[in-house]
């Protein structure tokens, strides 16, 4: 990669997005673990947190390891689609179920950003892909899956998939599990909720 402002695009996806993304993820584990969501909206926010991971976890990797053509870029669309979905239904589930603060808001507002970000930015370093998949560009849509080209740094690549790993994955399978052990959370459901954060504060 030549072109110095595609490696600086590059370089910021890859050494300042990612890690920061990572780092709002753990500290919204922390927030949910200082908060007992245990003992609130329970398991079943865990598991949405869990299906959140799923949805583009898969589609980093792909961008990661994959050669960036129209179908990882569409992938990623539908992943940060996805998303963006459950993860409106998680904070309509879990505000009627236990405080969010303002620090926890803040954290969302940048996963909510992010996976988009990332979007537009793979979006620009492969602009001939993205134009292909809606017809327009000089070259044919590429639907193939393939490795690299040009690999990441083999460094690079282990440190962020242990980063993933370690501040990301585990946690909320933590979490996720804390919640299923705990008997005075909420129970999986997809019913109405049993009352607001004040009438439960009250009980």
């Amino acid at each position: 990669m030549d072109d110095p402002t595609r490696q600086l695009l590059q370089n910021t996806l890859l050494y300042v997005l990612l890690p920061v993304w990572m780092a709002a993820g753990f500290g919204d584990w922390l927030c949910h673990r200082m908060l007992k969501m245990e003992r609130t909206a329970g398991l079943k926010e865990a598991l949405l947190h869990l299906l959140m991971l799923a949805e583009l976890g898969p589609c980093l990797l792909l961008a990661l390891l994959a050669e960036v053509n129209a179908l990882v870029l569409s992938l990623l669309a539908l992943g940060s689609l996805l998303h963006e979905l459950t993860l409106w239904s998680d904070l309509l589930y879990a505000i009627r179920r236990r405080a969010i603060p303002v620090v926890e808001q803040w954290l969302h507002s940048f996963q909510i950003a992010a996976p988009w970000v990332a979007l537009a930015a793979l979006a620009l370093l492969h602009w001939e892909q993205a134009l292909a998949i809606v017809g327009l560009g000089s070259e044919p849509a590429d639907w193939s899956l393939a490795w690299k080209r040009e690999p990441l740094p083999a460094a690079t690549l282990s440190v962020l998939l242990l980063a993933g790993t370690l501040l990301v994955v585990l946690p909320f399978l933590e979490e996720a599990f804390r919640c299923a052990r705990d008997p005075h959370g909420e129970p999986v459901g997809f019913g109405a909720a049993t009352g607001t954060v004040e009438e439960q504060r009250q009980h």
